[in-house]
């Protein structure tokens, strides 16, 4: 029998009670020596090597006696995934750069960043950064070094130097290949940090495993990994301490199963390990995240409960193949069984997906595991065709933190960029003129309209005028990011960056994308649908009047309230209202497409939305659909929480209304089953999904 409660103990021992104090003394001390060496004038480049060096030389290695994985520099707070500043205040010794040149986003035009603020405070829209996400939501490609190592990105930025014609080309390579020399100096103070550490080791495993690590961090992921161990620690060891000499937060670790079994399947083969070896170290991986943190802790701010961690299991590989093995179940067994909540699991399937796989995951759901997300590919893979990826990249997306779509080692999109089509919607009802000025956009009114499609055209109308403001101030304020803090670790990871000789933040990834998360339309269809039936077909309420009512927050109005529920709602399966939110739909993504995006690019649209649906609307007035001042937001493409929806089947009928291959940046639908759901009604359930993804919580 393992002994996980040791192993968890140790962990928690120190991410419970120690890491974050330790990662704020060593943010002190660093940044005062950062602070120290810094000569006025330096460009980004030469001060983000200052960062990495000093970062290197400075942390000291924190090994766990009973895990064989070595990761941890103890330099961030324990759920930090890697972003310079994190919830509470924490901040590490990776943001230097980006802290020290921060300003430049505002200095260039303050009158932009100015409006961009109070458009924020508005609710109009989430940006993770001053104009683009620049700290969280990052997906390293960990493929290349499975595949080659460090050594041999290196190799490839060091074959590139000769072809460099300009001083900015020279300087990214070079300052490249020093971050990635830096990555192999950390690799070798945890293997002579194992070393010491074996003759105070406390038993026979834990000299092993710091035997173990001594071995190994000598040569991996400076040498590609050949093992199982190898590969899986490789994951640790990048995402942990990237993110804390960069100074970004990655938020996954691709595709584990597909990337992972060559591995596995070499070291069965070669006698290196056997399935119960192999089971054991993906418990102690999974286990290390889930550990970060407090299950139990109570939830007060806006994300406490989110660690952006997550992995990917299923799908199709490049070749169009199904994507399912032991590993695959491995990583499934284990989550059930310890009860993980971190990572997350986004499991890609088909119509073609085996039996045996939709199984394996509705094992989890009828266990009551809620933190298994499903991902279609009959609707994913089109979207991503129509973005203009090859077929082999849309085969092998995958889906990060916060359900982000990626086109797996090509791009970074901004992500966790919400635009909230409700806040055109109720300025426009509300006739909320003074703050209209204060965000600089007039949305038009609704009252003079003589007919349901004049209330369409208005309300879309609107919502254009917001999206154009909101890719406008992007792309006007985020074209200097690599002047503020390049990442050149997090190039190294993309082939088209070395490529050009050009760093992410200057534009080097193969796709650069937009993606608008759009939350809204459930309840925009909702109101809408009811101004049409009640106002205009059958003409029980005059719309002045009907406005009225939802300005007034239906006091006095309950009977027009109750008619407004009662009015055919999106989810219910209905003809009209999937007609109308198809109609919608299409229409946002028509919008979206006559978009010039941040770099050139295209703006792709999807429907999701976090916490928000409670924190923003709280802080929205109500609308015509029923919904009162502050009540929650549907989330995503969930229907309306005021709706009666008869039954699931009436969902995945509205759903299928629904282009998915207008939905390039991602959608999400939350179904609640019971908790007793039998298997197989549960496997079948899932295999019928005509959305893009969907969230089973108990």
């Amino acid at each position: 029998m393992v002994d996980y409660k040791s192993f968890q103990d140790e962990l928690k021992d120190f991410y419970w009670k120690n890491a974050d104090a330790r990662a704020a003394a060593f943010y002190q001390e660093c940044s005062a020596k950062l602070d120290s060496l810094y000569v006025t004038g330096m460009s980004p480049f030469q001060m983000k090597v200052l960062q990495y060096k000093t970062i290197t030389d400075m942390f000291d290695p924190v090994l766990f006696f009973h895990s064989p994985y070595y990761y941890e520099p103890g330099t961030m707070c324990a759920t930090c995934d890697g972003a310079r500043t994190w919830r509470g205040g924490h901040t590490h010794a990776g943001g230097w750069t980006y802290l020290k040149n921060s300003k430049k986003f505002i200095a260039q035009n303050e009158a932009l960043y100015e409006k961009k603020l109070r458009q924020s405070r508005e609710l109009l829209y989430l940006v993770c950064g001053p104009f683009n996400d620049t700290s969280q939501h990052f997906g390293y490609y960990y493929r290349p070094v499975m595949q080659i190592g460090l050594r041999g990105i290196y190799e490839k930025a060091q074959a590139k130097l000769s072809e460099a014609c300009t001083p900015k080309e020279r300087d990214f390579l070079t300052s490249m290949c020093e971050g990635l020399l830096c990555l192999k100096a950390c690799a070798g103070k945890f293997a002579k940090k194992a070393a010491d550490r074996m003759a105070n080791a406390p038993d026979e495993p834990s000299r092993l495993n710091m035997k173990r690590i001594a071995e190994t961090a000598s040569r991996v992921p400076w040498e590609k990994p050949e093992t199982f161990y190898e590969a899986l620690n490789t994951y640790a060891f990048l995402r942990k301490m990237i993110g804390a000499l960069e100074g970004i937060g990655f938020n996954t670790f691709g595709r584990v199963d597909l990337d992972l079994y060559p591995f596995y399947k070499h070291d069965l083969e070669n006698n290196i390990l056997t399935r119960e070896e192999a089971y054991d170290l993906v418990c102690k991986f999974l286990l290390t995240w889930d550990t970060h943190y407090d299950h139990d802790m109570q939830m007060v701010g806006y994300s406490d409960h989110e660690l952006e961690n997550t992995y990917v299991l299923g799908g199709c590989d490049a070749e169009g193949r199904d994507v399912f093995n032991e590993v695959t179940k491995m990583f499934l067994i284990a989550t059930r069984e310890h009860r993980i909540i971190y990572p997350k699991i986004k499991c890609r399937f088909s119509r073609n997906s085996p039996k045996a796989y939709l199984d394996e995951i509705g094992k989890s759901v009828v266990n009551g595991t809620s933190t298994i997300l499903f991902q279609n590919d009959d609707a994913t893979i089109p979207a991503l065709l129509k973005m203009n990826r090859t077929e082999t990249e849309a085969r092998e997306y995958i889906v990060s933190g916060c359900w982000d779509l990626v086109t797996y080692g090509f791009e970074k999109p901004d992500c966790g960029n919400y635009v909230n089509l409700l806040k055109s919607f109720e300025y426009s009802i509300h006739r909320l003129r003074d703050k209209m000025e204060y965000i600089g956009l007039t949305f038009d009114e609704l009252d003079d309209a003589g007919s349901f499609g004049e209330v369409y055209k208005i309300t879309c109308r609107n919502i254009q005028k917001l999206f154009e403001e909101r890719i406008s101030v992007t792309r006007e304020g985020g074209q200097i990011w690599d002047q503020v803090d390049p990442l050149l670790l997090f190039s190294s990871c993309f082939e088209s960056c070395i490529e050009k000789k050009m760093d992410f933040t200057s534009g080097g990834a193969k796709y650069r994308d937009d993606h608008f998360l759009l939350f809204g339309l459930p309840n925009i269809v909702d109101s809408l649908m009811a101004i049409k039936e009640l106002c205009f077909d059958r003409k029980k309420y005059a719309l002045t009047d009907f406005l009225s009512a939802v300005r007034n927050n239906w006091e006095g109005c309950e009977g027009m309230r109750t008619d407004a529920l009662m009015c055919h709602g999106w989810g219910d399966g209905s003809a009209e209202s999937t007609a109308l939110a198809n109609r919608f739909n299409n229409d946002l993504a028509a919008m979206a497409d006559q978009l010039v995006g941040t770099y050139g690019s295209k703006v792709a649209i999807g429907h999701l939305t976090y916490t928000e649906t409670r924190f923003w609307g709280e802080k929205t007035l109500a609308t015509p659909d029923g919904r009162k001042n502050g009540e929650y937001f549907a989330q995503g493409l969930t229907p309306s929480r005021l709706k009666r929806i008869p039954c699931v089947n009436d969902v995945i009928n509205s759903m299928a209304q629904l282009d998915p291959s207008v939905m390039g940046a991602n959608s999400v639908v939350n179904i609640i089953l019971p908790s007793n759901i039998p298997l197989d009604r549960c496997t079948g359930f899932c295999a019928l999904l005509p959305a893009q993804q969907f969230n089973r919580c108990n």
